[in-house]
């Protein structure tokens, strides 16, 4: 966790530092762009341990600051896989600057073992560069509604099965790596 606030602490300070530069027009195009995002996740609850997952959100800039997409995703931990679809909506606040705060946010649901709600909240600074091409970084904040993981085991002293049911919950803090054209 101390990682995550560091790295969130460093995003911002280098956000500043970016929009003391001069214009080089930069700018966020409108129309059609396209993001294919890494994230390892922290999960705050569980023995699940920490997830993977990937995403791809394809959609519209209008206005040259603020995106409205749709996404798909693929995070796995262990045992358990997870398929999350997603509206995202995401804002850059600077987009004449080549390092340019953004903020985002993803609602939808997953399919997996169940099927539940997902959100996402992310902060994090876009590089860009003088193309429609640019890198991001992200801390993210996500939830996905946890479900039951029911499993049967041999009672040798009854000689009966028994039910034991686990509650999974993916949700957690994580680091985010994205591409952007």
């Amino acid at each position: 966790m101390k990682k995550i606030i560091v790295t969130c602490l460093a995003l911002i300070s280098l956000a500043i530092v970016g929009n003391a530069q001069e214009n080089v027009s930069i700018r966020i195009p409108e129309g059609y762009q396209g993001f294919v995002e890494q994230e390892n996740r922290f999960h705050f609850w569980g023995d699940e341990g920490n997830s993977v997952a990937v995403s791809t959100t394809h959609g519209f800039y209008f206005n040259g600051h603020t995106f409205v997409g749709i996404g798909l995703g693929v995070t796995g931990s262990g045992n358990y896989g997870l398929v999350p679809f997603y509206t995202s909506v995401k804002h850059v606040f600077l987009n004449d600057r080549t390092i340019s705060p953004s903020l985002s946010a993803r609602l939808g649901s997953y399919i997996g073992a169940d099927m539940g709600s997902y959100g996402d909240l992310a902060f994090g600074v876009r590089f860009a560069s003088k193309k429609d091409f640019a890198l991001t970084i992200s801390a993210a904040l996500s939830y996905y509604e946890p479900f039951d993981d029911v499993t049967t085991e041999w009672n040798v002293d009854t000689d009966t099965y028994k039910e034991i049911t686990k509650k999974i919950d993916f949700s957690g803090a994580s680091l985010r790596f994205g591409i952007e054209w």
